[in-house]
């Protein structure tokens, strides 16, 4: 098992795009490497979190509740997406920007998984510690977030498109 992350994984995941090779040290500091078996819960929605998860290796995927947790209302999970390494997704980073952040999703492995694990404390310390690190890692989430947020418009507009023609019959 991986138990430090090298430099050219680092270079290659999107959330650390621009750092420079000497601050890479700093960055590997915080990052701690976690592997998970087949059909774990790495997250579960509406749990609080502390920490952002980088799947380094192994596929996940992710699934949300569909409707609203009301008294005697069934719950239904939808599966949203899988995740594979290829792209070095990540996800939990809500916890860095509200203290009360509660999961959005469920993620689950379906394979053997490895993650790269960033607590909130030791993120929001190198920031503030190195502010260029910190300003590069939160554009860089920023912009992922961004991308998720013109997305999620996007899947909306559908949905009321379809409601409104269901309706309208």
């Amino acid at each position: 098992m991986i138990m430090e992350i090298s430099d050219e994984v680092l270079k290659k995941i999107p959330i650390f795009s621009g750092i420079k090779e000497e601050h890479l040290k700093n960055l590997k500091r915080i990052i701690q490497i976690q592997e998970f078996p087949e059909n774990a819960v790495v997250i579960r929605e509406g749990e609080k979190g502390k920490e952002i998860y980088i799947l380094l290796n192994g596929e996940v995927e992710v699934s949300k509740s569909l409707v609203l947790n009301l008294p005697g209302l069934e719950q239904k999970e939808k599966s949203l997406t899988k995740l594979s390494a290829d792209g070095f997704p990540f996800f939990g980073e809500m916890v860095l920007f509200d203290d009360k952040a509660e999961r959005t999703a469920t993620v689950i492995t379906t394979t053997k998984c490895l993650f790269a694990v960033l607590k909130k404390s030791d993120i929001l310390n190198l920031a503030e510690s190195d502010a260029e690190i910190g300003y590069l890692l939160f554009k860089n989430i920023a912009s992922a977030l961004a991308s998720r947020l013109k997305k999620a418009n996007n899947d909306i507009l559908k949905l009321t498109t379809a409601l409104s023609l269901i309706l309208s019959r």
